[in-house]
């Protein structure tokens, strides 16, 4: 049972704009006021995450325990990715400025709040997928996605992590993208062949639905939603922009959506590529495998979840 296990909590202290010294107080608090075993691990970057992470799942070994990681999507998939293969229960305290994954189980934003919830909460599966062996929770995407998100992570370098950063920097690539790619994929092997600036993965339902697209109902369905962009003027990319913004894609034209359970993509003459996977962009070869994990990944939700919004 998870409410007997100590807990291990790494925190990311470049996730999130709060200061990490009262982030870390607001954890201690909420497992201290369930009364659980628990320590906050203090990561400066990626590198040292996963290391601890490891260190975690290690000591796991011989004293089971749940793992926590405590930032934003690219923290949750790195210890996520750690802590899949071990099979010990894995926890989320969100410090990121979306927080999909987080928010589509229930689990609160406020940090106390969260590790309180683990602390009394249940263990559930939940689906995970991969490209080419890279775990991803919420999405991964190719093409102009991937260049908006590198974008707002050096505006948010430079502005600091909040949201109108965020649309700042999505506007500012949007104008200045023009790449169209002619792109081979099969779609539970079934061929087709699309010209799009822009080729995304989803697996978080919440995510699809807060854009009002009806292809959320293949990650009901344990699909991935595979969304392409007609290729289209920049005013029209913005305009599509804004429209998402605002939660008005319903049927949209623009927009090529399929589900499917496995999908690989391949771009002639080329061999390499570079994806975003929850946010963070790493080289791949080509082709492409997208492929879902159902029921991967033990984590610990509330036992009385928030609303999903």
């Amino acid at each position: 049972m998870s409410d007997a296990l100590p807990v291990t909590i790494i925190l990311n202290v470049g996730s999130g704009h709060g200061d990490p010294a009262k982030v870390a107080d607001e954890i201690h608090e909420g497992f201290a006021a369930a009364g659980r075993e628990h320590s906050v691990v203090v990561a400066q970057d990626a590198a040292e995450v996963e290391k601890q992470a490891k260190l975690a799942v290690d000591a796991g070994r011989t004293q089971p325990r749940i793992v926590v990681a405590a930032g934003g999507d690219g923290t949750i998939n790195l210890v996520a990715g750690v802590v899949l293969a071990s099979g010990l229960p894995f926890g989320v305290i969100p410090l990121g400025t979306f927080n999909y994954f987080a928010r589509d189980l229930g689990i609160p934003l406020d940090p106390r709040a969260a590790a309180l919830a683990i602390a009394q909460g249940y263990v559930r599966r939940v689906h995970v997928a991969r490209v080419n062996g890279h775990l991803f929770l919420n999405n991964a995407s190719f093409g102009l996605y991937r260049h908006l998100l590198e974008e707002r992570e050096r505006f948010k370098q430079r502005f600091g992590r909040y949201k109108v950063v965020a649309v700042a920097a999505a506007l500012a690539a949007l104008w200045r993208y023009r790449q169209i790619y002619t792109l081979r994929m099969e779609l539970d092997g079934k061929p087709l062949t699309i010209r799009t600036p822009l080729l995304f993965l989803g697996l978080n339902s919440l995510q699809l639905e807060n854009l009002d697209l009806e292809i959320a109902r293949c990650t009901r369905d344990d699909l991935l939603a595979v969304i392409a962009l007609q290729p289209t003027s920049r005013w029209h990319m913005i305009g599509l922009a804004l429209r998402g913004a605002l939660g008005g894609l319903h049927d949209s034209p623009d927009l090529r959506c399929f589900g499917a359970a496995h999908v690989e993509v391949s771009q002639d003459g080329r061999r390499r590529t570079r994806v975003a996977v929850d946010g963070e962009s790493i080289d791949c070869d080509l082709p492409l495998h997208f492929q879902v994990q159902r029921d991967a990944l033990r984590v610990v939700v509330p036992r009385d979840p928030e609303e999903r919004k």
